[in-house]
Parts: structure tokens; C-alpha cells; sequence
């Protein structure tokens, strides 16, 4: 089913929860431990919450926050509130107390729904409702204003990670998510004869966006993990024959890891998609050999553009592993260099732009950072480096934020890790540059080992001298247990350029 057809049947999120309910009522939708909802039963949970919060004077548009761990509840809450006509501002429950308490503020939130577990967590700046008591069984909404909702309308307000200065809300409409679901079908060629097992946290666009509402607009399943085990996940695909599973690189690492992984029956599974962080070309080569009936998938998006901007998906992947995919249908990318859109002149290299019906309608009460990122003629300026080939497919360089620049040269810290990812000796690693006086920057890898493994800086340059010009090599090699990373799973490169290390670093001489 393509993204225009899909929206075409349902013009809104609550639309789409309608129609699954209407198309597939005794499938199931909401899984968690023993807990299951079909869509029917999902969609019966909603309209109670949405009568809930008509009772309590909410009216569409008014701002309603979740701050809950992923489980049916969060969803029934979100669908919710959607059919009361009202926005769902989603909280990243890993923020500090005083980023969530400026969530809310900013977002002028009316109620925050809490669970116990996070009630204490999160600040009294508006009323606490407990999500027991939200989307307990009662009667039924009379009216559901979010129906009728226009397309343009905001439907969600994600909050980024706030790494340069406080966070902005990235208003997500519902024709933004509508159009996204249509995608993820198409893409991913959903049926309801689907289980996707849902790690993400549901506070970021893969868990809402793409998996929640997208597979339930196909009449599939989402099996909701309140967190990430990689034993916990292993049991979940074999109990609910978990048939797509999307994560970032390190979840699929411990998974293959787990001594389980032998003895499991995976014959369920038939997708794995990558996102949210670079993935090695080791590794893929790996995981694709350890799972040899799974189909790869990589996706490149972002907030600000809903989920999906492109996808390589099976073999095309595996043919061009450093690549992110091209364009999903209706979508454009360009590249842009000293902010004019280039001639599509294959391999230029600039910011990479997206245009198209998944790109948000800005920040929420920020006009000026609004204009910053969403620019002229509709492209959103994305902050990623990249280039493409004749054929359109998408490499995604760097962050230009963490692009190293020594001595006057541009080094790209995902072309060094692809490099040393590939050395036997590392697991994980990530690259960032650190103030030189010489050279301005110099790069030190940050790198996860093996178990047993050792590593020298010597060894590592030796190794990568052959595939790496000399001023791309690192200079400092540390060695910690983990890479921090975000709610996302993106390696936080800000906290690895001023590590209090585990091993001191390693440098090489100049």
C-alpha cells in the first residue's frame, strides 16, 4: 500500500487506529507480558480516555504530556489523546528532572500522565494523572473532535536531546504521521500477519512514528518492551514470533553475544532494520552471516522529519553497505553547499536537505530557531554531511558538528570508525576530535574491545595506515566497557571528548 492510498483511507493518527479497529477487530494489536488488545479492544481503551479527558475540560489543541515507560497503556493514552483532538507532547523520561520540568513548562501542558514508578521523578509544573486510572475500563467518548482534525494539525511535540542549549519540540502533524505509516507499509510491506517488537523508546520517532502507528495502521502488532534485555528480547522473539525488529547497532551486538542466541528458534524473523546510528560495514557483513534467512534494512531520518527519509533495504544494502538508501517515495534529499541546492552532481559532498510531505511544521514556540532549520522552498536543513551517487543512493558522512578539521583538513569521523570497526580486536567504537595546538584537532577513537582483546595506538595506525590517509589516523586511542549513548542509541560524542577514561590515552607521535 503506497502513502498516498493510506491517506487517502485515514486522515488523521486517531483515523488510523479507527480504520485497524474497523479492518482486523479481533487481531491483535497491544502486546505486553500477558496483556493483549486487539484492535478492537484498542481502540474501545481510547475512546474511554478520550471521554476521560473531555470530562476534565481538555479541548483539541490543548497539550497533554506522557512520561511513561513503553507498555499498552502508553499507547492506549496516545491514541487517547489523539481522539480527544488534543497534541501528546512526549516526554523523554531519561531527562533530568529540571529538562523535564522545562518540557512542560514550554510546552504549556495542561496534565502529565505518570505511572508510579515515574511520578516522583517528574515535577509538579502541571497536574499529575495516573495512567491506571486514565485507561481503566469505562464508558465510551460521545464525541471524538480528533476525528476531524485537519491534516495540518499537530498531533505530537518531541522534545530533542537539548546537547547545544535547552530542547525544541519538533511538532509532528498528522498528516506527517499518516504520511509515514504509509510509508513504513510500503516500505516494509506490512501485513497484519506482522509482529514488531517495539525496544524503542516510544518518546522517539522509531517507537511512536514508525512502529506504534505504523504497524498498527497495517492491522500488525506491536509487542512493547518496557527496556532493552538482550536475553529479555531473544525470549520475546520466540514467545510472539517477532517477525521485524528495529534498533540501533549495539542492541544487535549483544544480541548475537548472548549465549542463547545458538539454542533459539529465530524462523519467525524476517526484517531487522538499523537506524539512529552509523552502522559498520564489519558488522553488517557479521550480522548478516550469523542470520543468514533475516533481510537487512538501514534507515536514515530524523525528528524533524517525522521517521523515515531513506532506506536501503536487503541485498541493495549488502551491495552498498555504506550507504543509508535512497529517497522513500514522495521524499527528496539534495545536497547543499554554502546553503544553495547543488545539480544533482553525483558524489559533491554538503548538508544533506529533505523536502517532502514528512518534513514537521517546525519548533514549537521557536519562530527563529524555526526558520534556522526549516528553510526556503520547504527543505529542512538536516545537519548531516553527505554526498550521493548517480543512482541516488545516500551516504551520510558526518554530523557536521562532529566533523574534525586538522590542520585545515575535513576528516569524517564515520569514514575512521567504518576503518577501524573492521580491525578484529574491536567490538564497538566511535571517533571524535580533541583540541590540538598544533593542528587545532587531532582524533581519538573511542573504542569497545573484545572480550580478551588487546590494542595499541601503534598497532591500530599500523593497521589503518593502509586503508586511511596519514592525517585521517587517530592519534589518542582510549578503551572503555561501554559507549554512552542516548534514549536513541546514538553514541553521545560530546561525553567522549572529555572522558574521564578507563584506560588513560594512547598517543601517537606526530
Amino acid at each position: 500500500m503506497t502513502p498516498g492510498r493510506l491517506a487517502a483511507g485515514a486522515a488523521t493518527v486517531g483515523g488510523l487506529l479507527l480504520r485497524s479497529a474497523q479492518w482486523w477487530p479481533e487481531a491483535d494489536a497491544l502486546v505486553e507480558g500477558q496483556t493483549v488488545l486487539t484492535h478492537g479492544q484498542a481502540w474501545a481503551r481510547a475512546q474511554t480516555v478520550a471521554s476521560r479527558l473531555a470530562s476534565r475540560g481538555v479541548r483539541p489543541g490543548d497539550r497533554i504530556a506522557l512520561a511513561l515507560p513503553n507498555g499498552w497503556r502508553y499507547a492506549v493514552a496516545y491514541y487517547g489523546v489523539q481522539l480527544a483532538g488534543a497534541i501528546a507532547v512526549l516526554v523523554n523520561t531519561r531527562f533530568t528532572a529540571p529538562e523535564i520540568e522545562y518540557v512542560l513548562a514550554d510546552s504549556g501542558a495542561d496534565f502529565v500522565v505518570v505511572d508510579a514508578g515515574l511520578a516522583p521523578r517528574v515535577p509538579q509544573t502541571c497536574a499529575h494523572w495516573d495512567v491506571d486510572e486514565l485507561t481503566a475500563p469505562g464508558p465510551q467518548a460521545g464525541e471524538l473532535p480528533g476525528l476531524a482534525a485537519a491534516s495540518t494539525d499537530i498531533a505530537n511535540i518531541l522534545y530533542t536531546s537539548g546537547t547545544t542549549g535547552y530542547p525544541k519540540g519538533a511538532m509532528q502533524t498528522h498528516g506527517n504521521l499518516v504520511f509515514n505509516a504509509g510509508t513504513v507499509g510500503s516500505v516494509f510491506r506490512v501485513s497484519p500477519d506482522d509482529r514488531t517488537l517495539v525496544v524503542a523508546p516510544m518518546f522517539h520517532a522509531t517507537g511512536l512514528a514508525s512502529q506504534l502507528i505504523g504497524f498498527g495502521a497495517h492491522g500488525a502488532a506491536c509487542v512493547l518492551a518496557p527496556r532493552f534485555r538482550a536475553a529479555d528480547m531473544l525470549a520475546a522473539f520466540v514467545e510472539h514470533g517477532i517477525t521485524f525488529f528495529a534498533g540501533v547497532t549495539a542492541m544487535i551486538h549483544l544480541v548475537l553475544a548472548d549465549p542463547g542466541m545458538g539454542t533459539v528458534d529465530l524462523s519467525a524473523l524476517r526484517t531487522v532494520c538499523f537506524g539512529g546510528a552509523p552502522v559498520a560495514e564489519a558488522f553488517l557483513t557479521e550480522a548478516a552471516g550469523r542470520l543468514p534467512g533475516v533481510s537487512f534494512a538501514n534507515v536514515w531520518g530524523l525528528t524533524e522529519a517525522t521517521s523515515i527519509v531513506t532506506c536501503a533495504l536487503g541485498q541493495e544494502w549488502l551491495e552498498r553497505p555504506w550507504s543509508v538508501g535512497r529517497p522513500v517515495p514522495g521524499i527528496e534529499v539534495a545536497v547543499a553547499i554554502d546553503e544553495q541546492v547543488v545539480d544533482p552532481a553525483p558524489d559533491a559532498v554538503g548538508e544533506l536537505w529533505v523536502r517532502g510531505p514528512a518534513v514537521t511544521a517546525g519548533y514549537w514556540g521557536r519562530p527563529e530557531a524555526t526558520a534556522q532549520t526549516f528553510g526556503a522552498a520547504g527543505w529542512l536543513r538536516t545537519g548531516d554531511i553527505g554526498r550521493a551517487d548517480a543512482e541516488g543512493y545516500v551516504q551520510v558522512l558526518d554530523r557536521m558538528k562532529d566533523m574534525i578539521i586538522r590542520g585545515g583538513e575535513n576528516i569524517y569521523s564515520l569514514e575512521v570508525e567504518c576503518v577501524i570497526a573492521r580491525h578484529p580486536a574491536v567490538g564497538e567504537v566511535a571517533v571524535v576530535g580533541v583540541p590540538d595546538t598544533v593542528f587545532g584537532e587531532r582524533v581519538r577513537a573511542v573504542a569497545v574491545l573484545r572480550e580478551g582483546a588487546s590494542l595499541s595506538i601503534g598497532t591500530l595506525r599500523e593497521w589503518a595506515g593502509s586503508q586511511l590517509a596519514d592525517y585521517k589516523l587517530p592519534a589518542e586511542l582510549v578503551t572503555v566497557s561501554e559507549l554512552p549513548r542516548n534514549a536513541s542509541g546514538k553514541v553521545i560524542k560530546k561525553q567522549l571528548a572529555r572522558l574521564v577514561t578507563e584506560t588513560p590515552p594512547a598517543r601517537a607521535s606526530r
